[in-house]
């Protein structure tokens, strides 16, 4: 992602990652703002917002690696206070899914969890603001998140 934030300074255009359900896991795909306001589910549709690269998903490029979460209720990761329940969607970037990167260097915020489906969880939290990118790993016996 921080890859993505040096391609929207340099290009002095709007870039993102967009996540997609199919196939049973999420994919995820890079796209540029082709037509001046940001980029859009519309837009990406439309193909005015262009693809950059092929659409991905992580355990093709980490084995054993993918969005998730564990089979029971844990904490937000901080600065969240709330209680992720069992089944909860590990991307929260709002309605549409897509993390965009701005030319002034700020972002869309939310956090991503990933999961080996093993018990081991952890977060990508970005903050919109900066977008600075916060990773965090939970740590199941004493029950908190772990910078």
């Amino acid at each position: 992602m921080a890859r993505l934030r040096s391609e929207a300074i340099a290009s002095r255009r709007d870039v993102a990652m967009r996540l997609t359900w199919s196939g049973g896991r999420y994919q995820y795909a890079f796209y540029a703002d082709g037509d001046g306001d940001g980029v859009r589910s519309n837009d990406i549709a439309s193909g005015r917002d262009p693809l950059i690269g092929e659409p991905r998903d992580l355990p093709t490029r980490y084995e054993g690696i993918d969005f998730g979460l564990l089979p029971e209720a844990i904490p937000e990761v901080p600065p969240g206070a709330g209680v992720l329940p069992p089944g909860s969607d590990p991307v929260r970037f709002g309605r549409s899914d897509i993390i965009t990167f701005t030319p002034r260097g700020t972002s869309s915020s939310g956090t991503l969890y990933l999961s080996d489906g093993q018990g081991t969880v952890a977060a990508v939290v970005v903050y919109g603001a900066t977008g600075r990118l916060r990773f965090w790993r939970f740590d199941r016996e004493r029950w908190v998140w772990i910078r």
